[in-house]
């Protein structure tokens, strides 16, 4: 009967697969365990692996779970660390190639540029996007991290920054980690807010959009929402 193969073994025939042809024919788990194998690589990390999964359902959901489930999950703290390493590198990543301020030259929709900068994000945060008086954009901002209900923070936030940078609009964006996209009635009452916020300083509020996941919510698009940006 041939030897079982070692897990240095098993992790050696990971690079290979991975150099070869990147994750492709990798299950999720596996995947997990070849990350968890550069935190400790001295350890069998299948099983720890195999518990996320069942605990967590999927690759997306792993990486998206807060720090203290994962350390619940009987991953070491370098484990814990790197797993929530990995989504906030891939947005930064994913906004530098593609909404690098420095190339001029290249269009984008905002909502991608938004929706990518919730790439990893486990609580809420506010972004306003500040356009001048020809509607180009000139500043991109996360105003504020925590519960976007705290609506008499950020506009206080939202009026300094609209008068220091001159601008003749902004757009204003949140993130829902629960997956639901649409507008809770505290959304609305806070967009309302905001918008009465703006007009007394001459700026125009010109949407509120809503991320879940890679769902955008536009309430200046939605006809039971539009009237409160006209």
């Amino acid at each position: 009967m041939e030897n079982m193969p070692t897990y240095k073994e098993r992790v050696r025939g990971f690079r290979k697969r991975f150099v070869k042809s990147e994750f492709e024919g990798f299950t999720d788990s596996e995947i997990v365990e070849f990350i968890l194998s550069y935190a400790a690589p001295n350890k069998d990390n299948s099983e720890t692996a195999k518990k996320l999964h069942d605990c967590f359902g999927s690759l997306s959901a792993i990486m998206e779970a807060p720090y203290n489930m994962l350390i619940d999950m009987r991953s070491t703290e370098s484990m814990s660390m790197l797993i929530k390493m990995i989504p906030k590198i891939s947005g930064i990543y994913f906004m530098d190639k593609y909404f690098n301020p420095k190339d001029k030259d290249r269009t984008y929709r905002i909502e991608d540029k938004i929706s990518a900068s919730f790439i990893g994000c486990e609580g809420e945060q506010v972004i306003v996007v500040l356009f001048d008086s020809k509607g180009r954009e000139i500043l991109f901002h996360i105003l504020s991290k925590g519960s976007v209900n705290a609506s008499e923070i950020y506009i206080r936030k939202m009026i300094d920054i609209c008068i220091r940078y001159n601008a003749a609009s902004v757009l204003l964006a949140h993130n829902h980690p629960s997956g639901v996209v649409f507008p809770s009635s505290k959304d609305v009452q806070s967009t309302i807010k905001v918008r009465d916020a703006m007009r007394a300083v001459n700026v125009k509020l010109l949407n509120h959009l809503i991320v879940a996941g890679s769902d955008i919510f536009s309430m200046a698009d939605n006809e039971n929402y539009s009237h409160i940006f006209t």
